[in-house]
Formats: structure tokens, sequence, C-alpha cells
């Protein structure tokens, strides 16, 4: 039906504006203001209140369709407007956004801090030890193992040793943050070259003598490929996990940078040679960053999250109630992603429409693939509009004919025809409307 694109004429409900002067916006005080273009190339700015993006920003398109450069402007304005009580978490895919926003009182967590300044080697201990109670301790150590160990636990049909060697960790996490003797010691660096140069036996010993039996049964000479198993599967953990600068002697914390916010942001810098290894360990960090912000020990104050190419780091744990119930605990997402399938593949149908419903302010730039289009049509339904067509045949030929149909708000072609830097933007209850961003 594209040939007739130019002859719908809309009738009632909702309709894709081009034109700023016919778009209602409600009066709101600015958090961020985003800067370009109606349609029809008139200078066009976009009020975002606080209120606003406490119900967070999806930005949706392929890629070089403009999402950085959007993401960029919004960016700028809260950082400029940051206070001590707030904090900003970024995860930096590219470098771009460290090269365009760090100063001297932001923090950067990289697998090569050689590469930005302001960079601090992450200790997994400051994680679990932070609330300070035996019991938060053990909690926290089992936590993280856990996370860690997420991806080998769901990807095997043999999960016994995964989760023995999840076990394993735990427990010496949990052993070591308690022992108070060794509490300025631990690291990771520690951690790894410990259980690394630790025989077996040494293990079993160590474990029985602080009371573990069942740890020590993963370990019994009578189960020799059994134990065998379990450590392999530790030792494959500890060497792709704990690499480069997070195998380092270090003292930073995402946990306390949160609790302690300062007006900064944490940028959390992306390998992209070594991602994919890499990832389980992005994902506890955004993890434990979404939960503390949403702990009862939370100051006032706001808690960003800047997620470009959100598909980098799936299956994170805390993501569907930080943006789901976060909001009255003052965390605000703004989310990258290229495409729709890849949050379905990642969380499963039922998780994936909760937390993309989640994210009521829209910004679609051109997309290609059906289910992203799809989702993009069904925010807004459909609509009746006139269509107004010249007969065909022999009686009618050429005569002038409408009809009034059920048809989406937005079209098809209205994405295909979406240039770089061109999107629909959609604020709950606001008209979706056309918006070029400025460079």
């Amino acid at each position: 039906m594209s040939e007739f694109k130019d002859h719908f004429r809309h009738v009632e409900g909702l309709e894709l504006i081009t034109d700023a002067s016919r778009l209602v916006l409600p009066p709101v005080t600015p958090r961020c203001t985003l800067s370009g273009a109606d349609g029809r190339s008139i200078p066009f700015r976009v009020p975002l209140s606080e209120e606003l993006m406490s119900k967070h920003l999806l930005l949706l398109g392929n890629i070089g369709t403009g999402k950085t450069t959007a993401i960029s402007q919004i960016i700028r304005q809260i950082k400029d407007t940051m206070t001590a009580d707030d904090v900003m978490v970024i995860f930096d895919t590219k470098g771009d956004f460290y090269e365009r926003f760090h100063t001297a009182n932001d923090i950067v967590i990289s697998n090569d801090v050689s590469r930005f300044k302001g960079s601090n080697y992450w200790n997994i201990f400051r994680e679990i030890t932070i609330d300070g109670t035996p019991r938060s301790i053990r909690e926290n150590a089992l936590e993280i193992a856990n996370n860690l160990f997420a991806d080998k636990i769901k990807n095997t049909n043999q999960p016994f040793f995964p989760q023995a060697a999840k076990d394993i960790l735990a427990t010496f996490l949990t052993l070591c943050a308690m022992d108070e003797s060794a509490v300025e010691e631990n690291s990771n660096a520690g951690l790894v070259h410990y259980l690394e140069n630790a025989t077996k036996q040494e293990l079993l010993e160590y474990f029985s003598e602080n009371g573990q039996n069942r740890i020590s049964s993963y370990l019994s000479p009578d189960a020799a490929a059994q134990s065998d198993g379990v450590l392999a599967e530790l030792y494959q953990l500890l060497s792709e996990i704990f690499t480069g600068d997070f195998r380092e002697h270090g003292s930073l914390s995402i946990r306390d940078l949160i609790r302690q916010k300062g007006g900064r942001i944490v940028f959390v810098e992306y390998d992209i040679t070594v991602g994919s290894i890499l990832a389980p360990v992005y994902r506890l960090l955004f993890d434990l960053a979404i939960k503390e912000g949403m702990g009862k020990n939370r100051s006032r104050g706001n808690t960003w999250f800047i997620i470009d190419e959100f598909r980098l780091i799936p299956n994170l744990q805390h993501i569907d109630n930080g943006i789901n119930f976060g909001r009255s605990q003052g965390l605000k997402f703004v989310l990258g992603l290229q495409n729709i399938p890849q949050v379905y593949n990642a969380y499963g149908e039922a998780i994936a429409e909760s937390l993309l419903s989640g994210l009521s302010t829209t910004i679609s730039f051109r997309v290609d693939d059906k289910k992203s289009r799809d989702f993009i049509q069904h925010r807004y339904g459909s609509s009746l509009k006139k269509l107004v067509f010249r007969k065909s045949g022999q009686v009618a030929q050429g005569q002038i004919a409408e009809e009034v149909r059920t048809a989406k708000v937005i079209e098809d072609w209205d994405i295909s025809r979406l240039g770089t830097g061109e999107a629909i933007i959609g604020i709950p209850n606001v008209q979706p409307f056309i918006f070029r961003f400025t460079q």
C-alpha cells in the first residue's frame, strides 16, 4: 500500500506529527533539552523533565543512525546539572563518552587502566565486605559467585561441575572476607594467585580446617575425576574473568561509588577485544550498582545508568526491578539498543516485555527488522485515516474517491524514510513526532 502513503489524511486518533507548531508539549522544568529540528527542518527543542526521565528512555536504531549523538546530548546536560547527591554510571562501548565527558573527579573501571585517566583497579572483596556483618558477607559472596557462574551453569548439560565450582568460590570468598587479619591484603590478584597455585590437597585441608565439610567433599581424593572436573571449571572462570587489570591489587568498589555518589561519572569501559569473555564481569558490576541504587543504604539524589549497546551486557539480574521499581529510589535508565530481538534473545519474552514496557519514552531511529518495526508501531496502535485515490475501470476511470479505514499511526514507510539523526519520539500523553537531532 506504499503507493498511497502521500494520499492518507488523518481523521481520528493519534497522528505522527512533522510540524512542531502543531505539537502540544506539557509545560515542564527541563532536566534535559533535546536540540534539533522538526520534520520540516525548523529548529525545535524538546524539554525532558526530571519526572519524565524517571520513567526512563529507550533509544532504538540501526548502527550509525544517530543513537550515540542523541545520548551524548543527554549526558552533557545531566552532567552539567549533577549535584553531590547524584552519580552516573556509563557503559562506554567505544570510548567516545570517556573522550567527551571525563573530568578529574570521575572514575574509570577498565580492563586496561593505562588508557584512561582516573582509573583504579576493581576489588571483588570490597563489594563483599561493604555492609560489614558476617551475614551480609556470606550473602554478598554467594550472590557474586552466582552471578559469575550464571552463564556456565545455564549453558551446560552437566550443571554439577560449574555449580560445585561456584560453591567453592563463594565459600573461599566468604572465608577470606571474614578473616580480619587479611582484610587489607584481600584483592583480585591474591584471590587468583592462591586458587591457581594451591594444590588440590591444600584446598581440601583449607576448607576442612574451616569447617566446610560440604565444600571439602567436592575435592575428595576418592572421586578424583569429579574433583578434577570441578577445579577445571573454577580455573577456567578465573582465567577468563580475572584477566588484564581485573587481575590486579586494587581498592575500588562500585557499590561504594554508588553509595557515596559525589556528583561524578563512573565509566565502565568495554574492551571489545575480550568483551564476550568479560561479559560476566560487566554484568556483575552493573547488577551490583543497580542493586545498591535500590538498597536501604541509598542516599537521596539520582543514580543514572547510561547503557549504549545494551546487548553487550545480557542477562542483568536486577535490570527489570531497576526499571520497574527503581523510580522511587532515584534510578534513571537511558538504554541504547540496535533492535528488539536482542532483548528477547537475552531475557526471554516475559521479562523482555516487562522491561521494554517500563521504558516510557522512546526515541526510535531507522530499523530494518520486522520485530523492531512492530514494536514501534504497537507503541502507538491504530487510528482512522482517509485514503484518497483515483478509481480505475472503464466507467469510473479517473474519478476521485475517498475511503476511511483503520491504519497504523506509524506506517512502515515512516520508519523507512528516516535519515541519519532523524527519529520518531514518543513521550507519554503526547502525539508521536519527527525530530532531527543536531550533531
